[in-house]
């Protein structure tokens, strides 16, 4: 995923034309999604300053189907976005089986989703009377006085629990147990801290061994994927 400010950059911008280099038959495959809220620090972005089907014309042009999640209502996102991954991996698969199932070999058109959503999506809407939301004024950091003005505050913590963070993490900060069994026990080693533990599917702190990691829950004896560092 890339920013459409960030995409505006030499080296990204040439990156579209990568698909080139792909072969279907013996390669793996690439999803790009640009994220389209419209702003870069202090101005609109190059590509929020054309309209939908120009971009899709430009897309066209690299080499990409383009893919369009649009909306500002979270609920509704949140499917659309599914539903779009659901479409480019059936395609990205259905390119894939055909060329190596011996099928004519030629340059595919790769899938590729336009996320467009606005500046700051979520974010508070104003701070001391100025647009935030769907503004550049919400890039990056909108306020960064927090722990001087307690109005600040106030807003920052209004924010940060808009997104429900005790449906998410129990007393302990730790993530809670119905949502650790939708990660693979294989990759379990996702939450490292700095004691050299990391958390696992079980919930619990499995023990790092010099380059493995082994579950205690499931199967003691199954090193997990191994850490880097």
């Amino acid at each position: 995923m890339i920013g459409d400010g960030e995409a505006e950059t030499g080296p990204l911008a040439a990156s579209w034309h990568s698909n080139k280099f792909l072969n279907p038959r013996s390669d793996g495959a690439v999803l790009p999604i640009l994220h389209l809220n419209g702003y870069k620090i202090a101005s609109p972005s190059v590509l929020a300053r054309i309209g939908i089907e120009e971009l899709d014309s430009l897309m066209t042009g690299y080499g990409h189907r383009m893919i369009l999640v649009e909306g500002s209502e979270p609920e509704g996102m949140h499917q659309q976005m599914a539903a779009a991954l659901d479409e480019a991996f059936g395609e990205i698969r259905s390119i894939q089986e055909d060329a190596r199932a011996g099928g004519h070999l030629h340059r595919p058109r790769w899938p590729m989703i336009v996320l467009k959503s606005p500046k700051g999506w979520t974010g508070p809407a104003e701070v001391d009377g100025r647009k935030m939301a769907g503004s550049w004024r919400s890039h990056q950091v909108p306020f960064s006085d927090p722990a001087s003005n307690p109005k600040h505050l106030a807003i920052l913590e209004r924010w940060l629990q808009s997104y429900q963070p005790r449906r998410l993490f129990d007393a302990n900060g730790a993530p809670r147990q119905e949502l650790l069994r939708f990660v693979p026990c294989a990759i379990g080693a996702w939450a490292r801290t700095r004691t050299r533990t990391a958390a696992c599917c079980c919930g619990t702190s499995c023990y790092r061994t010099f380059a493995t990691m082994r579950c205690r829950c499931r199967n003691p004896h199954t090193p997990m994927r191994s850490l880097p560092g």
